[in-house]
């Protein structure tokens, strides 16, 4: 209950802070994410993602992400950034995220399927693939 309520403070947060929020669901091998941040059709946009364990690999984490648009449509977005993470099982991490937001649906483009690739530093240099859906929530223009 107590991570709910949470949850709702910092959906609010976003909501009331700035006037278009978003929210996704990513799943990258293990790790399942869930991110909320501002309007991903904006020059610059911001996302925090909370990582949530499993079975096989039970810890939690969170992240921080800052985006740059490269290239905007109507039918994707191609944007790049920096990321900055920790969890239970390392002592942090940065990445640079690279990211492809396809909008699949003509009459409803707060809709998109996100691609990413981040090349990251934990330990070790590695690089994470995510595939997700995101919704924005505001009024189609």
């Amino acid at each position: 209950m107590k991570q709910a309520l949470t949850f709702l403070f910092i959906f609010g947060f976003f909501s009331t802070a700035f006037s278009q929020v978003h929210v996704g669901l990513y799943q990258g091998g293990i790790l399942s994410h869930i991110g909320a941040g501002t309007d991903p059709e904006k020059s610059f946009f911001a996302e925090a993602r909370l990582l949530a364990g499993g079975e096989v690999n039970p810890f939690l984490g969170a992240e921080i992400l800052g985006h740059y648009n490269l290239r905007k449509t109507t039918w994707y977005n191609l944007h790049a950034g920096l990321m900055l993470g920790y969890s239970e099982l390392d002592n942090g991490k940065i990445g640079l995220p690279l990211g492809f937001s396809f909008k699949p649906i003509a009459a409803h483009r707060q809709f998109a399927l996100l691609l990413e690739g981040t090349p990251f530093y934990e330990n070790t240099f590695a690089i994470r693939a995510l595939v997700g859906l995101r919704y924005t929530f505001r009024k189609e223009e």
